[in-house]
């Protein structure tokens, strides 16, 4: 419980009329046993020390674990380490920026495949593959017409057999074709 004062009217601020004074009371104070400042004060050293042994003991965790990983690859040394350095698959970059710009590399390339569409020339030699410009090949196609599969035989009238939905495949239905 709290230390009680006599309430002396004497020495009120608000006995006098100034009612913004402060008032004083000397014989007031807090309540020591509902607060122990050793205790909080002991908390917040333990608190502090714990922190400080937690932080150094990952410290010498990971120091282990770093030796540790150390040792293991001084036994299994990397190898893609090991093996030479080779070139990265196609497409490369260019290897000089005083080369040809890559619109000029894209034009130069349309140019080399118009040529290849628009001229005669060997495929292959040793096996007698040639190619014809395109537009003599499409003239070719219409007049000799596309090779067709063949209609089996039963398959009159442009109709043909599918399986059916509905009887998941036992069955067969007429559709044209």
């Amino acid at each position: 419980m709290a230390d009680h004062t006599k309430h002396d009217q004497s020495h009120d601020s608000h006995a006098h009329g100034d009612p913004h004074a402060p008032m004083s009371n000397p014989q007031v104070s807090h309540e020591r046993r509902d607060i122990n400042v050793f205790q909080i004060s002991a908390f917040g050293i333990g608190l502090a020390l714990g922190f400080i042994i937690v932080v150094f003991a990952m410290w010498a965790l990971f120091d282990f674990f770093f030796a540790n990983a150390n040792k293991q690859d001084a036994l299994n040394p990397n190898v893609s380490m090991m093996s030479e350095r080779t070139k990265p698959p196609e497409p490369h970059l260019q290897p000089e920026p005083g080369e040809p710009g890559p619109k000029a590399q894209l034009s130069d390339m349309r140019g080399d495949e118009e040529t290849i569409l628009s001229t005669y020339g060997w495929v292959d030699q040793s096996k007698g593959i040639v190619r014809i410009p395109i537009d003599q090949a499409i003239d070719l196609a219409v007049q000799k017409g596309l090779p067709s599969k063949p209609t089996p035989a039963g398959m009159d009238g442009g109709f043909r057999m599918i399986p059916e939905d509905s009887s998941s495949g036992r069955t067969l239905e007429k559709i044209s074709q």
